[in-house]
């Protein structure tokens, strides 16, 4: 399928779960077109997992790219380890370009490990990529999310973890309309470190999170339990609407944890996000990015949420919130409000 040393092939890696297409990896196929033509190079998917040629199939139509797919019984659950070594010897088979992974945990620790084994730059968290002559000018999200941070690397390949919605914003090119082919590689039995026995999903999920139209979400901003009715009446304001919270509102207690929006939490892509008191950590960022519109609202005029919102509050949701509760009823009262 790839012809030898290649140079022009960039690679987009991608996993499974129990034979379903990961929701980073769904995304990562969404921007392969523009991800390769960044590189000026033709891009070919890698996918992961245990007797996935129709999920496989499907992908490589979506993403317009012929796929491999590398299939052992250990890769049920999303292997780094067999990830990195399978991968690796891909790179010596094609000399790619670079060599892109979704962005989360998992893929982080295949991306690290690959960049070790064939001495390449891994470069995480890439939320914007240009290239400029030789080089290539990244722009990755560091310290939780408070700063940004430019990289340029000349070396190839390089390895990359991508966020999602990387060109979310610009209108993605058009695809083939053939069916690119997939291969099933079946890899070899080995001694492997890591072996994923399985994975816990959460006892309780609330799907109207992920269909709602308004998302009104919190974060370590909302200072308190106590708060949190606040978010409650401010969704009361919207048909369809549902509140969230980030990872950090959740692990301190003041949202449940099913309720929590991000890397390993909800995805969501509603009409409109008001983000409370949320710093912008990548982490949160990959699970609300596809937002049509956001509001933000924070006391931190630098906070790394402002970086990605439509409209920036500089203010206390504690405070905010009741004006415009407030607002709305004035408005109501005048037959303004629906």
């Amino acid at each position: 399928m790839i012809p030898k040393k290649c140079p022009g092939t960039v690679l987009i890696v991608g996993e499974t779960i129990d034979g379903c297409l990961s929701a980073g990896s769904r995304d990562l196929g969404k921007q392969t077109m523009r991800l390769a033509g960044r590189f000026d190079g033709e891009p070919v998917g890698v996918l992961t997992g245990h007797g996935i040629e129709g999920v496989a199939r499907s992908w490589s139509n979506t993403a317009g790219m012929p796929v491999i797919v590398l299939d052992h019984a250990q890769c049920r659950y999303p292997n780094p380890s067999i990830t990195a070594s399978a991968v690796e010897a891909l790179v010596e088979e094609c000399s790619p370009l670079a060599v892109c992974f979704p962005h989360n945990m998992r893929a982080c620790q295949a991306a690290a490990t690959l960049a070790w084994r064939i001495k390449a730059p891994c470069i995480t968290a890439v939320d914007s990529l240009l290239v400029e002559s030789d080089k290539v000018v990244i722009k990755r999200a560091v310290f939780g999310g408070k700063l940004s941070e430019t990289v340029a690397t000349g070396s190839r390949p390089m390895v990359l973890t991508i966020m999602p919605g990387l060109f979310s914003r610009s209108a993605s090119p058009d695809v083939p309309n053939h069916s690119p082919s997939v291969e099933t590689r079946h890899l070899a039995d080995t001694d492997h470190l890591f072996i994923p026995q399985g994975m816990n999903r959460r006892a309780h999920t609330d799907q109207a999170l992920e269909r709602a139209q308004v998302v009104v979400a919190a974060g370590r901003g909302l200072n308190g339990p106590e708060y949190a009715g606040l978010l409650d009446t401010a969704a009361g304001l919207f048909k369809h609407a549902a509140v969230g919270g980030s990872r950090g509102a959740c692990d301190l207690g003041w949202i449940p944890h099913s309720l929590q929006i991000g890397e390993t939490g909800h995805t969501v892509s509603p009409a409109l996000y008001l983000a409370c008191g949320i710093s912008g950590a990548p982490q949160h960022l990959a699970g609300m990015r596809e937002s049509q519109t956001v509001v933000a609202v924070n006391t931190d005029p630098k906070a790394a949420i402002f970086n990605l919102a439509h409209y920036a509050v500089i203010d206390d949701l504690t405070v905010f919130l009741p004006v415009l509760r407030e607002r709305y009823d004035q408005m109501r009262d005048k037959g303004g409000a629906v």
